[in-house]
């Protein structure tokens, strides 16, 4: 499958998943139907074979492999890059440094509204940190 590893690595890979076996699914019908519809019209079974197979093979790549790999590519370079660039910034966040400032830029409002979030968060944690450093002195 195409997201597959020890784990999915995301969920986004999990539907790319089923639509590639769906697109499977699909090309192993097509397949029986232009094989029984060419032996219908009496074709002989071997030729009718081997056309079958070709025009499923040239249907899978062109409208089922390519559009999904295209869609991976998509969501790869506008979803999951800054979450993945965001996710290493709040794990620095989690180690205490909150000097780093979360400048995460996505090319979706959710995704820029959820940057803003974390670093109005990493601004409200370093100004608490600093007035109870400030108070215990």
């Amino acid at each position: 499958m195409i997201g597959r590893g020890k784990k999915y690595r995301s969920i986004l890979y999990k539907i790319l998943d089923i639509v590639f076996i769906g697109s499977l699914l699909a090309a192993g019908l097509v397949f029986f139907v232009f094989f029984f519809a060419m032996v219908n019209n009496g074709v002989p079974e071997e030729t009718a074979w081997k056309y079958a197979l070709g025009s499923t093979l040239f249907l899978v790549l062109c409208w089922f492999v390519g559009p999904i790999l295209i869609i991976q590519l998509l969501i790869e370079r506008t979803i999951l890059k800054p979450i993945k660039e965001m996710t290493k910034l709040l794990e620095k966040m989690s180690e205490g440094n909150l000097d780093t400032p979360l400048e995460v830029k996505g090319r979706y409002a959710e995704i820029d509204r959820m940057a803003e979030a974390f670093e109005r968060m990493r601004l409200s944690l370093r100004a608490l940190i600093r007035r109870l450093k400030k108070h215990e002195s």
